[in-house]
């Protein structure tokens, strides 16, 4: 859910990157965007929201009233599995996070990121808490104001507060990827340490399945590990040309991610009763990796349709605001009976990709400008001297 914002030289000599880290960091520059990744991302939010929608067989009373697989036959079938752009979101987030980071200080990345991830967010926070206080489904309880206030810091999972909206957990998993990324971007990054950086937490996340470490498991989950990584190795095939290390790193992280994934779909399919096969999960996943890869070794660079370019800034404040705004909707338009299921299905979606381009064009986009400008005027200010 990250945007390509930096300049990107590939190199076909890994050895000549190691002396990144001794290099000062100049301000980064805009790079050409990669609209193929843009087009991965807008695949990867409209197969989340169309999974919601139609392709959940399961507590479905408080939205549809009625099973999806019963409303939509004939998606049903492929949009049960669309819950699997998670985990495109996430290997593109290897991609792309390392992309971003690359010639940048620590606090370039954070400020960065945190302009990246929060203002949307907040407002999406609003949303959510008015539409639980004003909408209600009448199932479910809505978040107190204390979790709602919470939720705000996009810290509420170790906090054990609620999320208002449900997609909010991988924001989550994303912001502890970027805070386990600050350690290899402190040294600066090179070839070599985000390597090694990529093997050693690769086998912490398969340690944290052997042993109680509840810090471990954290930072290192060896599914979303797994996909990060991926992400990561093929960034630097895209950067430096792919070599042997680096097909080894990503036949490892496949391999660790296969079997976690199995065994999450075996539960869903068992203990949950989701109508969703394991291996055609699996199937659908290294589909992503084959995407994915083909545009770290440059074959989708022909892609370059600028259009990508807005549709991919819309992915984010769609993905925040679709869940719960989404089913008010149907609640409200399906379950008063004043449209189909087809046309409530059309209707939610058109709107919600509005509300999408309006959060970004008179929300995100001019807070992120504001905040940039306070945070770069006072980086300007001298530092306030304390008598001693």
């Amino acid at each position: 859910m990250s945007q390509t914002d930096v300049k990107v030289t590939p190199q076909n000599d890994a050895g000549d990157a190691g002396g990144a880290a001794d290099a000062p960091h100049p301000p980064p520059t805009r790079a050409p965007r990669l609209y193929a990744l843009d087009a991965l991302r807008v695949v990867a939010a409209l197969s989340v929201l169309l999974f919601h929608f139609t392709g959940v067989d399961a507590a479905t009373d408080a939205n549809w009233g009625i099973n999806p697989k019963a409303l939509f036959p004939s998606i049903f079938p492929y949009t049960s599995y669309g819950s699997y752009g998670v985990q495109l979101f996430f290997i593109i987030s290897g991609f792309v996070i390392c992309l971003s980071a690359w010639d940048r200080s620590p606090g370039q990345f954070v400020r960065a990121r945190f302009l990246r991830l929060f203002p949307a967010y907040w407002f999406s926070v609003v949303v959510a808490l008015l539409v639980w206080r004003g909408l209600p489904d009448g199932e479910r309880k809505p978040p107190s104001y204390s979790e709602a206030l919470t939720n705000l810091t996009m810290v509420q999972t170790p906090l054990a507060a609620r999320h208002l909206v449900g997609a909010y957990w991988t924001l989550w998993v994303e912001l502890t990827f970027y805070l386990i990324f600050l350690v290899v971007l402190w040294k600066g990054l090179d070839y070599v340490r985000v390597s090694v950086f990529c093997w050693l937490w690769l086998l912490g996340s398969v340690l944290a399945q052997k042993d109680d470490v509840p810090l471990l498991g954290i930072f290192a989950q060896p599914l979303n590990t797994a996909l990060f990584v991926s992400g990561i190795a093929m960034y630097l095939m895209y950067r430096f040309g792919p070599d042997l290390k680096l097909w080894g790193l990503l036949a490892a992280s496949w391999l660790v991610m296969q079997s976690d994934l199995i065994q999450h779909a075996d539960h869903v399919r068992d203990e949950q009763g989701m109508d969703r096969q394991p291996y055609v999960a699996l199937a659908l996943v290294t589909v992503f990796y084959l995407v994915v890869l083909a545009v770290a070794l440059h074959k989708l660079d022909r892609i370059r349709w600028t259009w990508l370019t807005t549709a991919g800034a819309l992915v984010y404040p769609l993905y925040l605001l679709h869940e719960e705004l989404g089913w008010a909707m149907i609640r409200v338009l399906f379950g008063d009976g004043h449209l189909g299921a087809w046309a409530t299905l059309a209707l939610t979606t058109s709107v919600l990709i509005v509300l999408a381009y309006l959060v970004h064009r008179f929300v995100e986009r001019p807070l992120q400008r504001w905040l940039r400008a306070r945070l770069a005027a006072e980086s300007r200010k001298p530092p306030v001297e304390t008598g001693g």
